[in-house]
């Protein structure tokens, strides 16, 4: 069966949805290393969040406090940023 591609929108879709994900896993990771609890599943779960991430973005860096979303929708916000610093 054939898939057709993701259009730019789903994938940035799909990209902010993981982030989100890993923010939240990241803070979980946080909480059981905090009462000595095992950290292996959350380990895996976000290593495999950041390989989709690299699939997304073919490989770019995406820091978690980037602002990514407005500079994604709407590139000429990045290059508001970049003129500014």
């Amino acid at each position: 069966m054939d898939h057709q591609p993701l259009t730019y929108f789903e994938k940035l879709e799909n990209v902010y949805v993981l982030m989100e994900t890993r923010n939240m896993l990241q803070a979980k990771l946080e909480q059981l290393k905090e009462t000595n609890q095992s950290t292996e599943l959350v380990e895996e779960d976000l290593r495999k969040i950041e390989e989709e991430i690299e699939e997304y973005t073919d490989g770019a860096p995406v820091e978690p406090n980037q602002i990514m979303t407005s500079s994604l929708f709407n590139p000429a916000v990045m290059e508001e940023l970049e003129g500014t610093e």
